[in-house]
């Protein structure tokens, strides 16, 4: 447990800032308006459902690094042309994917009025989205960064590249929306700043230390090629979809709020921001188990990816319930941080986001249940079973209950049509997960059995060779 925890908690700082940069900017358009707050959210949703794309595709170079990082204990050249190979996909990947993924920008604004979304909210959604899309590509470089370097072991870089992130961006953002009238598109720009400096610098400041200088993308340039990115696509693909299809559950909820007005959408993104508080910290757990599984499966060691497995599920099982109960005892934290003095719309916000929080809550469990398998099942190449799980889970169970459940109890019944989709997704999950790691003991047991009798009729040929002789 100290090894998953001192590898998490640098993790889930990070997470936890990162957290706080998006709660800045959601404070600062509630200053501006609750319809500010409606339509930032609606095109943070929206931009996020198209940057998981990227984010998710290229993310699994972090397993793919560490499972590298384990067989450099028993073959370190071939351990380290791997972990070179994926830094340099990742990168590849990331400039292929950005440039793919622009047209889509284009033709947003016109999905979003076929949504049936108000008019004023899609305006201030797409001023958004335009100045942030250009933090896709630093973005996407600094996840490549951090799979180098959580996979070393070397988290604590990550929480301060975090906390300098959140120190630039804030005031960046300020001074754009506030001071130069740029409004909501102002938040965009800073934070799309932001993640380009510190790219910038953390890069640097990376491939200068002398245990990822032979990784440096900018050193042996012939080995950028199309085939580095195969792996990544085998096992990011599959997350991908998986991923997108949970994004695209929250998305569809978005969608749906909208439908029931401003107020009803602006109560869904500040639930959004419960829900990922709680998230992050299973996110920075999950991520550690991972690693730690993936290294643990390079060395052929089942015992320890079972173990880390295990401890993965408990620790976020008892943090997401601490945090639930938390928010079903004082929802009233959040109405005073979202409480707006002279906006006629504030006082029905107050009245409805209490009982929606006790909808959100239940959630945070079972969320952080499908999190921890699906990251800890990506550690040991299993990929394609969660990917089907998430679509009975999330499209054909949460979203359908959603929907139905909206019309009996409104925005509140979209939130408990989420609570039944994610539990149906977790437990699939988890049981998958414990019927992989049998898989796997059995597999490591079968191939020791066999170099163990193969070891025994080499050494029983070779005294007859030597008579014959």
């Amino acid at each position: 447990m100290k090894k998953l925890l001192t590898l998490a908690i640098p993790l889930i700082i990070s997470q936890l800032v990162a957290q706080l940069l998006v709660f800045t900017d959601v404070w600062m358009m509630a200053k501006m308006s609750i319809l500010a707050i409606a339509g930032g959210g609606l095109g943070a949703s929206v931009y996020s459902f198209v940057f998981i794309i990227a984010g998710s595709t290229v993310g699994c170079v972090a397993n793919l690094i560490a499972i590298a990082y384990g067989k450099r204990v028993r073959q370190p050249d071939a351990g380290n042309t791997e972990i070179r190979a994926a830094v340099k996909g990742g990168i590849l990947l990331s400039l292929l994917l950005t440039v793919t993924l622009q047209p889509f920008f284009v033709m947003l604004k016109d999905w979003l009025l076929m949504a049936d979304q108000d008019p004023q909210a899609v305006a201030l959604a797409m001023d958004y989205i335009n100045a942030l899309k250009w933090s896709m590509l630093p973005t996407l470089m600094l996840l490549v960064l951090r799979s180098l370097v959580s996979a070393f072991g070397d988290t604590r870089s990550i929480m301060v590249m975090s906390v300098a992130t959140v120190i630039l961006n804030v005031p960046i953002s300020y001074v754009l929306a506030f001071k130069m009238d740029m409004g909501i598109a102002g938040l965009g720009y800073g934070s799309s700043l932001a993640s380009l400096i510190i790219m910038a610098v953390y890069g640097h400041w990376v491939f200068n230390r002398p245990r990822y200088r032979q990784f440096n993308p900018f050193s042996k340039l012939h080995e950028y090629r199309l085939g580095t990115i195969k792996p990544l696509l085998a096992i990011g693909v599959p997350i991908m979809i998986a991923t997108l299809l949970e994004h695209a559950l929250f998305s569809g909820g978005a969608l749906l709020a909208g439908t029931l007005g401003a107020v009803s959408l602006a109560i869904h993104q500040i639930a959004m921001q419960c829900l990922n508080l709680s998230w992050n910290i299973a996110f920075g757990f999950s991520q550690a188990a991972s690693i730690l599984v993936s290294q643990h499966f390079g060395r052929g060691e089942p015992n320890m990816v079972r173990q880390y497995a295990k401890q993965g599920l408990l620790v976020v099982t008892a943090t997401s319930a601490v945090i639930g109960l938390f928010l079903i005892i004082w929802p009233e934290f959040l109405t005073q941080v979202f409480s707006i003095e002279g906006d006629v719309m504030a006082q029905e916000l107050v009245t409805a986001l209490p009982a929606v929080m006790i909808m959100v809550a239940l959630c945070f469990i079972v969320d952080a249940w499908q999190l921890t398998a699906i990251s800890v099942l990506r550690g040991m190449k299993v990929v394609i079973a969660p990917t089907i799980s998430t679509v009975i889970g999330y499209w054909l169970i949460g979203l359908p209950a959603a929907w139905l459940l909206m019309k009996l109890m409104g925005v509140k019944g979209v939130w408990a049509g989420f609570a039944v989709g994610l539990a149906a997704t977790g437990l699939m999950l988890v049981i998958l997960l414990f019927k992989s790691l049998t898989r796997f003991e059995q597999q490591i047991k079968q191939q020791n059995d066999e170099d163990a009798h193969n070891h025994t009729k080499s050494a029983n040929v070779t005294p007859q060779t030597i008579t014959v002789l």
